[in-house]
């Protein structure tokens, strides 16, 4: 009997490639995601109130005019309440669609939104928990630098009905909705 003895077998290793989209994917959220923590220019927003509809908006180069979506800091007279209810006002931005702008005639002098003689809204006294909300007092015209927010989409929501105007430099820019829950809330 003959022993024939034979070389051992190279190992092959096989190595597992990742589909190209994964990558790509990944990167562009990374980049999104980076993109979207700019304090002061975000390209991207998460919107997590019914005030306008949850979901993700995009930065956009449309100018700030009546019914566009604006981000903004919040003005200093809304946090009194703000800092009792919605703390996270001090890290971001709030999203509300633009209801006035300069030159347009804002009262809530009665109880009610009185944008150029058109009635919008009931102002509320207290929050759903009882507590007194703020409330800007004013009939006026809006100045050259003043915005008015307001949603429609939910009769408690907070914007400028309780803490006034918001100057344009506060504003970070026109936001479109990118991929957003419709529902009414």
């Amino acid at each position: 009997m003959i022993d024939v003895t034979l070389p051992p077998r190279p190992r092959i290793r096989f190595r597992r490639r990742r589909p190209p989209f994964i990558g790509a994917s990944a990167a562009v959220i990374a980049i999104l995601a980076a993109l979207a923590t700019d304090p002061l220019h975000p390209l991207v927003l998460f919107n997590t109130t019914p005030s306008e509809p949850p979901g993700f908006y995009a930065a956009s180069a449309a100018p700030v005019r009546v019914g566009a979506i604006v981000a903004f800091k919040a003005p200093p007279a809304a946090f009194p309440y703000a800092d009792r209810k919605l703390g996270y006002l001090h890290r971001t931005s709030m999203l509300k669609a633009v209801a006035a702008g300069p030159g347009d005639s804002v009262c809530t002098a009665a109880d009610r939104l009185v944008i150029n003689g058109r009635n919008l809204a009931p102002i509320a006294s207290r929050d759903g928990e009882g507590r007194a909300l703020p409330r800007w007092t004013a009939c006026r015209q809006l100045g050259p630098d003043e915005l008015f927010v307001f949603s429609a989409r939910v009769p408690n929501s907070f914007d400028s009905r309780y803490f006034g105007p918001v100057s344009r430099t506060a504003v970070m820019g026109v936001f479109k909705p990118l991929l957003t829950r419709e529902e009414r809330a």
